[in-house]
């Protein structure tokens, strides 16, 4: 959980910010903290984090991907997806001769 809140998340380390304004900013963060959790232990259950992320390999017994990891890269994924949509559907559409 520590290394999601430092680089490999949020990089919560590198804000600087003043005391008043740090608070603030874990409390989004731990909103957003629990919503990618929740929707990576989500895609996990559903059985479709491949398409999500990379293929996990198993690294004695460990995890490779956590549900935090799922849930950020699903966010990005479906941003991606909607900034390539119409791309995505002019290239569907175009017929081979």
């Amino acid at each position: 959980m520590f290394r999601d809140f430092k680089s490999g998340g949020y990089s919560l380390e590198g804000s600087q910010l003043a005391p008043q304004y740090l608070s603030k900013l874990i409390i989004v963060i731990a909103i957003a903290y629990t919503s990618a959790t929740l929707q990576g232990k989500k895609i996990k259950d559903m059985g479709i984090q491949k398409y999500v992320t990379r293929p996990e390999k198993r690294y004695k017994g460990q995890r490779r991907h956590s549900s935090f990891y799922v849930g950020q890269h699903l966010y990005h994924w479906l941003q991606l997806h909607q900034m390539f949509q119409k791309n995505i559907e002019e290239l569907v559409q175009i017929r081979v001769c």
